[in-house]
């Protein structure tokens, strides 16, 4: 009887285990992509495209930036033209003021119409008024009235309130009326003698045919103003 060769059989399991690991570790090698070659491969292939995309993205950025650009550039040309034109507008508003002051510097009586008077009085509460538009007489700017059409809320039921309105720090003398209702000659600021509380009753100088009512000044003398316009008598030019 021959006896089994313990050593071949050894050599040929050790061969088979050696055989069987170099088949799994090449496997391993080829399928696995976390390894470094796998991950090698992958970097080659995938890096061009990346950077062509973020060069793509980029040159889109820069073309939203040019463009948001060329919109600001537009926005800030637009409001400088709108300030420029706002402040050309702004100066010849006040330069036909002052051209106004300056035409009605002998102006001494003012008329203003309120037509359609007894309606406008359905409109209006007791203590509210009705403001005349700003005008120049005398030299200065800035009169104006106020109606209380119901009276102030310090006048009886059913009379008319007038109010003359000064420039500040200006004294004038004047004489107020409403239709031929008068108030005056006497001395006013804007504080003292600014208005008449009870003037009229409204009924009692309409003008029945045509509804209104002339409201006025006459006399008007400014006595002291900071803003008054002085007539000149002589003037002095110098050489260019």
């Amino acid at each position: 009887m021959r006896r089994p060769n313990h050593a071949s059989r050894a050599a040929a399991s050790t061969a088979l285990r050696n055989t069987t690991g170099s088949t799994k570790t090449s496997a391993d090698v080829t399928l696995r992509p976390g390894d470094s070659s796998g991950d090698h491969g992958v970097a080659v292939a995938a890096g061009p495209t990346t950077l062509a995309g973020l060069e793509q993205e980029v040159e889109c950025l820069r073309k939203a930036m040019e463009k948001e650009a060329a919109e600001v550039a537009s926005m800030q040309a637009s409001l400088g033209e709108l300030f420029m034109r706002n402040s050309c507008e702004e100066y010849l508003h006040k330069l036909e003021r002052r051209i106004q002051v300056i035409e009605n510097k002998e102006v001494d009586v003012v008329h203003w119409r309120i037509e359609n008077v007894e309606e406008l009085r359905q409109k209006y509460s007791r203590g509210q008024f009705l403001a005349s538009p700003e005008f120049s007489a005398c030299g200065l700017d800035g009169f104006r009235f106020h109606v209380y059409l119901r009276g102030d809320d310090f006048c009886e039921e059913g009379y008319v309130s007038l109010y003359f309105h000064v420039p500040a720090d200006t004294t004038v003398m004047r004489t107020l009326f409403m239709g031929r209702a008068r108030h005056g000659p006497a001395e006013a600021d804007s504080i003292k003698n600014c208005g008449v509380s009870e003037l009229c009753v409204l009924s009692n100088e309409m003008d029945r045919e045509t509804g209104s009512i002339v409201v006025g000044v006459d006399g008007l003398q400014v006595l002291s103003s900071p803003g008054i316009v002085e007539k000149r008598t002589k003037l002095q030019l110098g050489t260019s």
